[in-house]
């Protein structure tokens, strides 16, 4: 995959986030847990949030849609070639909410409660994406 030269990229070394993307460049969508509870939290918190109970788990990868928006007009150039851009907000079955994008789909095949699926998308040697796909 070529990026655009201003195609954002997120922070891989980021404390807090550096085990999510060390997730999805392995191919795992991984997301917090708090021992004491059960409770899955997204976005992560800091280790020691809760008095460090939150644990990294792997997610299932599975879930539907919450609510979608189609772009046909790119929000920043970078996007220009991936128009339409239908993103989405996926309520995983572990319980949280991700943001991303949809793949392998058109937008009239869109509708609420879509079940999908992760992918990962690989932007550079550092940076994979977890996206969407239909289940």
């Amino acid at each position: 995959m070529t990026l655009h030269p201003d195609y954002p990229l997120p922070d891989t070394a980021d404390p807090v986030m550096a085990p999510f993307w060390d997730g999805c460049r392995a191919g795992r969508l991984l997301v917090q847990r708090d021992r004491a509870t059960g409770r899955v939290h997204w976005p992560p918190k800091p280790a020691y949030w809760k008095g460090g109970r939150l644990e990294w788990i792997e997610a299932s990868g599975r879930g539907e849609v919450y609510t979608y928006v189609v772009a046909y007009a790119p929000f920043l150039p970078a996007f220009a070639a991936q128009l339409p851009h239908i993103l989405v907000v996926v309520q995983l079955e572990e319980g949280p909410r991700l943001v991303g994008y949809m793949v392998e789909t058109t937008p009239q095949a869109m509708r609420f409660g879509l079940p999908v699926r992760v992918v990962f998308t690989r932007l550079t040697d550092d940076a994979t994406l977890p996206v969407w796909a239909p289940a």
